[in-house]
């Protein structure tokens, strides 16, 4: 665990976190089941990302305790970034459910002004940032589970990507988020081609042994890189998936 730590040395708040499994809300209510986290393996890939291609805006669903808005954040820091709210996080729940945890964790950690929260549900935010033509480079998709909300956090952010930006989803072995894995590889790749994240994680497996369990969708992250300007076309065939 030590070693893992390590990896995530670039945020004290982070390494809390995994040290202590507590979290603190804004009432001093304290949070003593942290399993809602993103793995550090998950968060040492999404940094490694960023420090790959250098994103000037980001986008996350999902904030809850704040482990990867602390990694996103962190990471256009380090990469030498004005806090300028330049990663947006889109999160209905954080003061009803989360008594703005993840918030205080962004505050303590004094990263918070690189970060803007939408407290709504994404299936209103995303197409708004879409109405307003605003563009990202990286997103990370990890709120609500159910394949329905899923495949709309997919649809919007999709159009919100520059080309060349990536789309990750986290927890893609749940069989909801499976799904629109699956919808992806049978019916993007004109326009949006697999990352091979083997290389980000935090402790890269056999290639051969990563590409298995990546296909049977064994993998704790997916993502996909845009790749062209347009879409399909509006009579493009469907891949059965």
């Amino acid at each position: 665990m030590t070693s893992s730590l390590n990896r995530i040395d670039f945020c004290p708040q982070l390494q809390s976190y995994f040290q202590t499994s507590r979290a603190f809300g804004r009432s001093g209510r304290v949070f003593e089941s942290l399993g809602s986290l993103s793995t550090i393996n998950n968060l040492v890939a999404l940094r490694r990302l960023m420090l790959a291609i250098k994103p000037e805006s980001t986008l996350e669903v999902g904030l809850c305790f704040g482990a990867s808005a602390l990694t996103m954040a962190a990471t256009h820091r380090d990469l030498g970034a004005a806090p300028n709210r330049q990663h947006i996080v889109v999160d209905p729940f954080q003061q009803e459910c989360w008594d703005d945890a993840g918030l205080v964790a962004l505050e303590q950690a004094e990263l918070d002004g690189f970060v803007e929260l939408k407290q709504s549900y994404s299936g209103m935010v995303l197409p708004r940032l879409w109405e307003e033509k605003h563009e990202v480079q990286l997103a990370y998709i990890d709120g609500s589970h159910i394949f329905e909300d899923v495949f709309v956090d997919c649809y919007f952010t999709m159009r919100l990507l520059s080309e060349g930006g990536i789309m990750a989803f986290d927890d893609s072995s749940d069989p909801h988020v499976q799904k629109v894995v699956r919808f992806m590889r049978a019916n993007m790749a004109s326009c949006f081609e697999e990352v091979d994240l083997n290389r980000y994680r935090e402790k890269p497996m056999n290639p051969w042994l990563y590409q298995v369990a990546r296909r049977l969708g064994r993998v704790q992250m997916t993502a996909f890189r845009r790749i062209g300007k347009s879409c399909r076309p509006w009579d493009a065939s469907f891949g059965k998936f």
